[in-house]
């Protein structure tokens, strides 16, 4: 959540994009409280060990929140300066990649090295 309040922040200042009916912080409060702390919660719920399920998870959200975002944007509640959904496609995706990556330590447990289990060589012999 302080991420996308500080990305809102950067943006703003940088007249990028603007809200036209609220401050950029009440929005950003309300906007990461709501849809992106439920969806951030449902990304890590669904990592997988799987790199292309892993794929199709960091896409797939993605794109949810580019749904969400133009639906802000359409409905008036914000609009665009000089910035564009592409842009927004693109900071997300890397957005989640990091995400998923983090993930893997954090949910999954990965150390980053290989431990064979001892029991299967024992059980080989």
């Amino acid at each position: 959540m302080l991420l996308g309040s500080l990305v809102d922040w950067a943006g703003h200042s940088m007249d990028l994009y603007r809200f036209d009916h609220m401050s950029w912080y009440l929005v950003s409060i309300l906007y990461a409280a709501g849809p992106l702390f439920t969806a951030g919660v449902l990304f890590f719920q669904y990592i997988s060990p799987n790199r292309l399920l892993q794929a199709a998870n960091i896409i797939a959200f993605s794109l949810t929140y580019l749904a969400v975002e133009t639906l802000l944007v359409n409905s008036g509640g914000a609009s665009y300066q000089h910035w564009h959904y592409l842009a927004s496609l693109g900071v997300d995706l890397v957005t989640f990649t990091a995400f998923s990556y983090i993930g893997e330590y954090i949910v999954l447990g990965k150390t980053g090295v290989e431990v064979q289990n001892p029991e299967s060589r024992i059980s080989r012999r």
